[in-house]
Formats: structure tokens, C-alpha cells, sequence
């Protein structure tokens, strides 16, 4: 899920960072192990803390939620016992976030941009900028890396409803965006 949605809540579990904290992040294999990799500004809270050490968090993605009417269930106009429910897809990550090396940032941006551009089917490089420009902004910035420990998901897809499961999917599909993503989870449970 993290490689589709890209984008978490970070939560530190002892409790030392009072406000959550947003950023896109990327997969990266490493030893053999998978990775979560971003970059935040260096005013963020986040960035104190990781200057001292490690910080055990939870990544929270939430790739989509939405309110299902009863209006589409078949049991709607033989008996009326229908209520609506809300329908929502998300993971969380248990783990340790550190901070990446100075020297290793530049590197972190560039696979980053790399991944988020060729997914909006851009060809957009950080090289496509003057490097002075980038090594001015990258002194503001920190990279910070990830590394899930256990992951849990959380769904609920209307599968208490299975009869009604393919008119949901088509009903979702009609809406925007955030429904068509619904209903995209709903026809691919394996993927989560």
C-alpha cells in the first residue's frame, strides 16, 4: 500500500512529538530490506529530535475512504433495512525512523523526484534545475529513512455486504476521484 499511496502521517509512539507530521515518501531496497525514504524541511519538529537519535513511529497511510449510501443496496426497496456505512482503506507501519547522512541527501532527492515524476509520466529531473538552486534549497532540507518493524491494515470494503459489493464498485466508480480510488481497492483486495 505504502508503494502506492506514498504519502503518511508520521506519529512518534513515545510521545515525544506532540503534532503529527506529513510526507510523501518512497520505497527503496536496501540489505535486503525495504525502506521508507522522504525528505522534510529542517523547521519541521521532526528534525530536532532525529538529530539526537532514532525515534521508534508509526506511519499512518490512508488511501481511501468514503460514505456508501444505502440508496444502491439491493434490500433497499424490498424491505428498507438499509443504513449507510463509510467505506475506507488504510495501513499502518510500526517502526524506526532515522536520519539520512548529509552526504546521502542529494541522492535521496534525486530517486525521489525520479519516482514521483515518472508516476505522473514526466521525464522531469532534479538536474534539470541549476545546481547552485538545488544545493541552496537542499540546506534546508533533511532526508529521513524508515524502517518498518510490522505493518497492520485496516479496511473496510462493504464486505459485510457481499451481494452488494459490484453495485458499490459501480456506484463508486461514478463519483471522483476518491470514490473511483475506493472502488479500485474494493476490486483488488489483494493489493493492500
Amino acid at each position: 500500500m505504502a508503494e502506492k499511496v506514498k504519502f503518511a502521517c508520521i506519529q512518534a509512539e513515545d510521545g515525544t512529538l506532540c503534532d503529527a507530521v506529513f510526507a510523501p515518501f518512497v520505497i527503496v531496497r536496501r540489505s535486503g530490506k525495504d525502506l521508507l525514504e522522504g525528505h522534510l524541511v529542517k523547521t519541521n519538529p521532526l528534525y530536532e529530535l532525529l538529530m539526537r537519535g532514532s525515534l521508534h513511529c508509526r506511519l499512518v497511510f490512508q488511501a481511501a475512504d468514503g460514505y456508501v449510501s444505502p440508496s444502491i443496496y439491493a434490500e433497499k426497496p424490498k424491505s428498507g433495512k438499509v443504513v449507510p456505512t463509510w467505506n475506507y482503506v488504510a495501513a499502518q507501519f510500526f517502526g524506526t525512523l532515522k536520519k539520512v547522512a548529509d552526504q546521502d541527501l542529494l541522492a535521496l532527492l534525486e530517486y525521489q523526484v525520479d519516482q514521483f515524476e515518472h508516476s505522473q509520466g514526466s521525464d522531469w529531473q532534479l538536474s534539470d534545475a541549476p545546481s547552485d538552486y538545488i544545493e541552496q534549497l537542499s540546506q534546508a532540507v533533511f532526508g529521513i529513512c524508515f524502517e518498518p518493524a510490522r505493518a497492520r491494515t485496516h479496511h473496510k470494503l462493504s464486505q459485510n455486504r457481499p451481494t452488494d459489493k459490484t453495485a458499490v464498485i459501480a456506484w463508486t466508480q461514478t463519483l471522483d476521484t476518491p470514490y473511483k480510488t475506493l472502488a479500485y481497492w474494493m476490486s483488488n483486495p489483494d493489493e493492500q
